[in-house]
Parts: structure tokens; C-alpha cells; sequence
């Protein structure tokens, strides 16, 4: 897999992904227009990256700067691309990237906790569980399971 910062073309690509799968719908409004490209756009302190496959856009990631040496941690997959291994990839490099050429020292998310596919992808790169917290998004309360990694094992240096 291949990364490159998001351009505005993939950004339009990414609008144009079809639906997840009923069992995903809760996350479906991260690809649509008022959804994540949005809520972070492209500005000091938000790193967008394309995930790319032969020469195909399969997901992307957005590491958004919280605090000095923090970052919160994004992911989508083309909903065609789910159950591939490319979450795991595009995770793998992304966590890499922040660590090595942006310097995080401490990167940080929030998964559903009924998410179990997600929770299980990002145990499986180092995340650790550390809290939970109740949110609402896009008119739903949802819990969500807070993890995180740090870079003081030097695994992605």
C-alpha cells in the first residue's frame, strides 16, 4: 500500500463511495460530505492520507493534532474494501507516519464499542484500552471505547 496526503479530487472520490453495509451504518457519515473531510480539513494540525492499491483509493486516515506530541486517529475504507486487510495496512502506516515524520509521541481514538472488528484491528497494532466515554453523533448517543498507543517502544521507529 501506498500513502500520499489527500488531495481535493480524492477527497470528491471518497464523497462518491457507496453506503456501508447495514451492520456499518452508524459509521457511514465519516465518507459523506458533512463527515470527517469536513470536520478536519486540510489545515495546520490535520494530516490527511489517501491509502492506495494499485493505483485505487481504498481508504484514508487523519491524524488530528490534540495537543503538543498527541494526535487522534482516523480511518476509512472504501466500503467495497472491508474484510481485505487494508484497515490493518493503512493503520500500520499511518501510526508509522505519525510517529517517524510527524514526531507524535502519543496517538489516541475512539471506537464504537459494539465495534468489535475495529477494536480487535487495533489491539492487534498496539492500541491499548484506557477509558469510555458516551457521545452523541449525528443525533445518536453511542459509547465509545478509548485507546492508544505510544511511541515509547520504538516499534515504528
Amino acid at each position: 500500500m501506498r500513502i500520499s496526503p489527500l488531495t481535493a479530487d480524492d477527497a470528491r472520490t471518497i464523497l462518491a463511495w457507496p453506503p456501508y453495509p447495514s451492520e456499518f451504518d452508524a459509521l457511514d457519515y465519516a465518507l459523506r460530505e458533512h463527515g470527517w473531510l469536513n470536520q478536519f480539513p486540510e489545515i495546520a494540525g490535520n494530516h490527511r492520507y489517501g491509502g492506495w492499491i494499485n493505483g485505487e483509493l481504498v481508504g484514508f486516515s487523519i491524524l488530528t493534532q490534540t495537543a503538543p506530541g498527541e494526535a487522534e486517529f482516523y480511518i476509512a475504507l472504501n466500503p467495497h474494501k472491508i474484510g481485505h486487510g487494508f484497515g490493518k495496512e493503512l493503520t500500520r502506516k499511518i501510526l508509522a507516519k505519525g510517529f517517524q515524520d510527524l514526531g507524535f509521541e502519543r496517538i489516541h481514538l475512539k471506537v464504537r464499542s459494539w465495534h468489535s472488528r475495529g477494536i480487535h484491528l487495533y489491539e492487534q497494532v498496539g492500541f491499548c484500552k484506557v477509558g469510555e466515554v458516551e457521545m452523541e453523533i449525528m443525533g445518536k448517543k453511542d459509547r465509545f471505547i478509548v485507546m492508544e498507543i505510544r511511541n515509547h517502544t520504538n516499534r515504528y521507529i
